[in-house]
């Protein structure tokens, strides 16, 4: 679908985009554009008419800049015309980013923040073509901004029933499902209580409680592993359909903050059934909806944190209190690898910070990682926190250190920037059996390697 827009002044510029990337969802309503694709593209799109104002003086010559929005199974993006001499792309030098005046700015971020980016001399109009990959295009793509969107609540000011309707409202729409709901594990009735759901009554809501190890819910929270039930009249778990479920598929995923560690226990289930295409669910949707629970998990311990600081007497008490949850998060003891010794400690300078290590074994792969937050503080211990549920969930979809810190990177750029810390991180990917490491640094001081009794550099 295509939205042709016209700007006759650099005041119009918000306002049209806005107006016509409203029509554009208006008339897609099943395609999920995110705040943050929303965002990206808006920038993007200023960038680009400021560019054919000042450059190809677009306005001076027609009166009006042209072009469109536009929205196809794969990609949303813009075109822009204009009636100048032209420029060629890769000719446009990497602007001095400490100096606001520096020329090719624009096309930089445009770069920056698309997924193709093509400028077209011709003899009647120039065309510039923006695309950026909509979520679902690709599973990556699709997987991140998805934490990015959960991690937006983080920030916000809302409360945990946003936070679970978000989560909800998410699986809704990427799974393309009828009938989901979110169970946490509520103490007082030793039992998972439903807090969000879709497709089913308020007063069957209500009055839902499943013990662990009763049913689907009971099944996964128990035993902290999704399920993927394909075909529920031939599992051979003993799980039975439900009257109300319209189609023989359903999954379901636990939510834990650390799903390659051992020892840490669920505190909810997300289930997801009846799709509207009829179609069964695979492999491929378990592992995201598992990602997506992980992240969740992560969300309401951060959200749990932030409230127990604000609730706290005294600044003495809040630090402890930090204190106290920041080394819940450090390794209580390493994974038991056959041929292999893992020791690890750490000391703080001060009574709260944002030091951080951990271990991740999930056979024959072990993961460590060394990273440390600026400052210390309760800022850099909550940045901490965030930092590790991040990375957490990225591992889940990417076993690749380079990649897994650059896409950690993307997702927690913007919160770092606006809350003016760097985090710094060495993490280091050992195949248990062959010996073999793969290693990546942003920013860390270098490991040291020992062998024998010599200490190498690495």
């Amino acid at each position: 679908m295509k939205i042709p827009i016209e700007i006759k002044s650099e005041d119009d510029i918000i306002s049209v985009f806005e107006k016509s990337f409203e029509e554009l969802q208006k008339n897609n309503p099943k395609k999920y554009l995110s705040p943050r694709t929303h965002s990206d593209l808006r920038v993007a799109f200023v960038e680009a008419i400021a560019n054919v104002i000042k450059h190809a003086g677009e306005l001076d010559q027609k009166g009006v800049v042209t072009g469109q929005l536009f929205l196809d199974e794969k990609t949303l993006g813009f075109e822009v015309f204009d009636h100048g001499p032209g420029f060629g792309l890769n000719e446009v030098p990497v602007p001095d980013l400490n100096d606001f005046q520096s020329s090719g700015r624009g096309v930089f971020m445009m770069k920056q923040l698309s997924d193709s980016l093509e400028y077209k001399k011709k003899l009647r109009k120039n065309v510039l073509t923006f695309k950026r990959h909509l979520l679902g295009y690709e599973e990556t793509t699709r997987g991140l901004d998805l934490l990015y969107e959960l991690s937006e609540a983080i920030i916000r000011n809302v409360s945990l029933d946003e936070v679970y309707q978000i989560i909800l409202e998410q699986a809704l729409e990427l799974f393309n499902v009828e009938r989901a709901s979110i169970l946490i594990y509520d103490e007082t009735v030793k039992a998972l209580r439903m807090v969000a759901s879709r497709g089913i009554s308020d007063d069957v809501k209500k009055k839902t409680t499943v013990r662990a190890g009763d049913g689907v819910s009971g099944y996964v929270y128990q035993h902290g592993r999704p399920l993927l039930i394909e075909d529920v009249d031939s599992n051979k778990r003993g799980i039975e359909k439900k009257d109300h479920y319209k189609t023989r598929s359903f999954i379901s995923a636990p939510m834990v903050c650390s799903p390659l560690r051992y020892d840490e226990k669920p505190i909810g289930v997300i289930n997801l059934t009846d799709r509207l295409d009829g179609k069964e669910f695979t492999k491929k949707d378990l592992k995201l909806l598992s990602t997506i629970a992980n992240q969740a998990m992560a969300c309401v311990y951060i959200k749990g944190l932030v409230e127990e600081i604000k609730t706290t007497v005294s600044l003495k008490q809040e630090m402890e209190q930090i204190r106290k949850i920041q080394n819940s998060y450090l390794p209580k003891k390493p994974p038991v690898i056959k041929n292999y010794s893992l020791a690890g400690r750490c000391e703080m300078a001060q009574s709260v910070g944002g030091d951080y290590f951990d271990y991740f074994y999930e056979k024959p792969y072990l993961f460590l990682v060394v990273a440390d937050v600026s400052g210390h503080d309760v800022s850099s211990a909550v940045t901490m926190v965030n930092f590790r549920s991040q990375l957490k969930s990225i591992l889940k979809v990417s076993s690749n250190p380079g990649e897994i810190l650059s896409q950690l990177n993307n997702s927690i750029y913007d919160d770092l920037q606006n809350s003016e810390q760097f985090v710094s991180c060495l993490l280091i990917k050992l195949n248990t059996e062959t010996g073999v490491y793969e290693m990546a640094n942003s920013g860390h001081y270098p490991p040291l390697l020992f062998k024998g009794t010599t200490p190498l550099v690495e």
